[in-house]
Parts: C-alpha cells; sequence; structure tokens
C-alpha cells in the first residue's frame, strides 16, 4: 500500500554476482590482452620501465625505447595485501582520480573488494581480476602486471598505445 519496503541484500546474493560480474570482466581483458600483445609485439621486447611522474610504461630494446602506453594504476601489492590506487596517496593523480570510478562502480553494487582501501590475503588471480574490472569501467586496451620487487607487484591499464622511433 504505501509502505516503503526496505530491500535487503543477502551477502552471499552479492559474492554470487560479484564473482560473474568478475568471470565475464577476465575473459574480456584476456581478448583485450591478447590483442595488445599481438598488436604491440610487448612479450618481444628486451626491457620494460614503469614512469609513474609521466603515466607511461615503456617497451624497449637495446636501448631504445619502441612502444609507449598511457598508464593508470590500479593498484600495488605489498607481500600479500593489495591496495588501491584510488586511496594511496603516493599515487599520481593520474591514477588516482580516474581509479575513483571503480570505488563508486563498487559502492553502487555494494561490492566491498572494490572499496575497501586494502585487501588481505592478496594472491596474483586477484590482481588480475581487479585490473579487470578496472579495465571495463575505464575503457583501457590492456593491463599489464609490472614486477617492483621480490613479489610485490604495480598493476596498470595501458590507453593510447603506439610504436615509437
Amino acid at each position: 500500500m504505501g509502505e516503503n519496503i526496505e530491500r535487503h541484500s543477502c551477502p552471499a546474493c552479492s559474492e554470487t554476482e560479484f564473482g560473474i560480474y568478475c568471470d565475464a570482466r577476465v575473459n574480456e581483458l584476456m581478448n583485450l590482452n591478447e590483442l595488445w600483445q599481438e598488436q604491440f609485439k610487448i612479450g618481444s621486447w628486451g626491457q620494460w620501465n614503469i614512469d609513474l611522474d609521466s603515466s607511461t610504461l615503456t617497451f624497449s630494446q637495446d636501448g631504445r625505447p619502441r612502444v609507449v602506453a598511457n598508464i593508470v594504476v590500479v593498484g600495488t601489492t605489498k607481500g600479500s595485501q593489495w591496495e588501491w590506487s584510488w586511496g594511496n596517496r603516493h599515487m599520481p593523480d593520474s591514477s588516482r582520480v580516474p581509479m575513483t570510478a571503480v570505488r563508486e562502480f563498487g559502492e553502487e553494487k555494494g561490492w566491498a573488494p572494490l572499496t575497501a582501501l586494502f585487501l588481505d590475503e592478496f594472491e596474483e588471480d586477484m590482481g588480475w581480476d581487479l585490473s579487470a574490472i578496472a579495465a571495463h569501467i575505464l575503457e583501457a586496451e590492456a593491463a599489464y602486471r609490472c614486477p617492483i620487487n621480490s613479489g610485490d607487484f604495480v598493476f596498470v591499464l595501458a590507453f593510447a598505445t603506439r610504436f615509437v622511433n
């Protein structure tokens, strides 16, 4: 009759929805990464360099840059902990600002993995899962995982990738 009925969502339902959504995004990202790697020969360059100040990822051969991508950092790992870039004050605004869309999407859906700044018990697959969701939301070309220390990583999204001379 004129009553407002408060909708309650069960945590198990939310987890199931998140899992289904995540699986679809991972499949999407796998296809994007395959195309990106083929188009830009990502696996063939001898070196890579991430520059957070210029928000670029550069692939080089014999000291000469060959491919450059603009990047947005999705998150970083330290040991078994994940930290989203949207809340990491050490990240440049060029990463923090766009990544707030991922947090806001997580808030709308009620999905804690997208809204908690830190996630414990990190495993590599989790980084790819979260990057896949971010890639979909931000319409990235691909995602890349950069090792930064022994066992620690920076996960980035690639945009406007191009060959350079």
